[in-house]
């Protein structure tokens, strides 16, 4: 069509096509006026409910790929998708009620459904909704991506905010769909956009990572230190030892926040000249002598010292050289200690222990060191336990992140099986979310052992409705009949009935999905 606007159509709809007709070259050759005018009214009423003005000339896209050889899921689980996208898609109802109501639980829910849509076909009608919300929650873009297929891919291409799905390598986007080759989006762009820039060319092997560096280089005097500090964490993607230049550079900035940046990508380099002073630094504080662990902690915080990251004033209540101490083992590589069970059975004096242990344990939580993170866990939770320090609890949370599947499991079992009274239970409902789902079986057990325990004690409705929450997610579908008896134990007006029934619901629900997709 070429192009009338909506007066044009409305004045001639008000006196008739008798009267008045389109401009020329509005509808086919030798078409009927009134048909034409009909079109036209037709065509610019959908321009004015997407939001978009009517254009001439605009080149039509290739037709979407043929996957009709893919079965579709099934019509219930299409319209279970549709509830949890919050939509109703193609005449798919709301009929299947999500018993979830925060946004992170549907969120769950909906990647849990994504994951399980094998070897089927997702409708059409609902990709845009799916897009949408991937672009919105990244973790979903690769769930999203398989799932919708081709159709989705071709989808994406029609629009510039879901070009992260038809991004490839070849391209060399970045996650949020910024080409490396944005000339004016690096010199003009925001922050954000010349991040994702900059992450995009360093994605380009060796010659990426070099012409990433010059492009820094050339823009670092003019930039302001928190542009400085996001560029400057793009190294992260591709970061290899050529980088140590530019990041010992960042250690003479003079803002902090660049500094910080700069000293976190070093102590990913195992050999660089960073964890070669450090280590040089702590071998001259603590030595293995004569079968046992000699300390003596540094005297002064020397300027050196200060550029590499050691925090000069320590929090109160700890003695300075203890806490440079702390300091100088947190930024050594653990590697230089051995294997960490037989360095931590070496005896040490009591002055020191708890000083070794916890930067060790700060050192293994940064590293993201399974094996020392594994042998410190029990020690330190043992000192959080006995009082310790106000943020030894967020230490241990840190520790857990770095754990292993299966001590995660194997630590969460032990510590629903002792109870959830007391110090021993610090932090297990962290250690309950980073264990893979579905939880396995010995973890199941537990969980539902730990429930009992607490739907008998009003006073720990808290921490029953927080256990029944995380645990409707990651429980195995099919503990629901389980769960459904548990819930029809409890009496009508026993206050946990509702807590215990919501947590049934879900396991149902998430049950009867997978049911639909297997």
């Amino acid at each position: 069509m070429n192009g009338p606007d909506w007066g044009d159509v409305l004045a001639t709809a008000l006196v008739g096509t008798q009267r008045r007709t389109l401009p020329a070259g509005v509808g086919r050759p030798g078409e009927d006026p009134a048909e034409a005018l009909l079109d036209a009214a037709g065509t610019l009423t959908l321009f004015r409910r997407a939001g978009f003005r009517a254009r001439a000339g605009l080149t039509v896209p290739e037709p979407a790929p043929d996957d009709s050889g893919i079965p579709l899921v099934s019509w219930a689980a299409a319209a279970r998708a549709a509830d949890l996208l919050a939509v109703d898609a193609a005449g798919y109802g709301t009929s299947n009620a999500v018993p979830v109501r925060d946004a992170d639980g549907r969120l769950e829910l909906l990647a849990e459904w994504l994951g399980a849509v094998h070897d089927r076909r997702v409708p059409g009608e609902l990709l845009p909704a799916l897009l949408e919300i991937a672009r919105r929650h990244r973790a979903l873009r690769p769930l999203v991506a398989a799932a919708g297929g081709s159709r989705a891919a071709w989808l994406a291409r029609q629009r510039p905010e879901w070009a992260f799905l038809g991004a490839s390598a070849a391209d060399a986007h970045d996650a949020s769909g910024a080409p490396a080759d944005d000339a004016q989006g690096w010199e003009l762009g925001s922050i954000g956009r010349r991040v994702g820039i900059l992450t995009a060319v360093r994605r380009g092997g060796p010659e990426g990572e070099q012409r990433g560096r010059d492009m820094l280089a050339d823009v670092w005097p003019t930039e302001t230190p928190e542009d400085r500090a996001a560029l400057l964490g793009t190294f992260a993607t591709g970061l290899s030892p050529a980088d140590e230049p530019v990041l010992e550079g960042a250690l003479d900035d003079r803002r902090k926040e660049v500094r910080i940046v700069g000293l976190d990508l070093l102590a990913m380099l195992p050999d660089s000249a960073y964890a070669r002073r450090m280590i040089e630094r702590t071998a001259a504080c603590v030595r293995i002598v004569g079968g046992g662990i000699q300390v003596v902690p540094p005297s002064a915080c020397d300027k050196a010292m200060r550029r590499d990251g050691i925090v000069p004033r320590p929090p109160a209540g700890i003695g300075e050289r203890a806490w440079w101490l702390e300091e100088l083992l947190t930024r050594t590589p653990l590697r230089v200690w051995g294997e960490p069970e037989e360095f931590l059975a070496l005896p040490v004096t009591d002055e020191w222990a708890a000083v070794l242990r916890r930067g060790l344990a700060r050192a293994a939580a940064g590293q993201r060191d399974p094996r020392w993170a594994t042998a410190l866990t029990g020690r330190l939770t043992e000192e959080v336990a006995a009082g310790g320090r106000p943020d030894d609890r967020l230490l241990l949370e840190a520790l857990y992140d770095a754990l292993p599947s299966d001590a995660l499991s194997s630590l969460a079992v032990g510590v629903l099986r002792r109870g959830l009274a007391g110090a021993a239970a610090v932090g297990v409902e962290h250690v309950l979310e980073l264990c893979p789902r579905p939880w396995p079986e010995p973890l199941a057990e537990a969980v539902f052992g730990a429930l009992d325990d607490l739907g008998g004690r009003r006073s720990a409705g808290w921490r029953l409705a927080g256990l029944c929450e995380l645990a409707a997610l990651r429980l195995p579908a099919d503990t629901a009949a389980r769960a459904t008896r548990m819930a029809a134990a409890l009496p009508s007006d026993d206050p946990m009935s509702s807590i215990v029934g919501r947590f049934a619901d879900t396991l149902r629900f998430r049950h009867d999905m997978l049911a639909e997709l297997a």
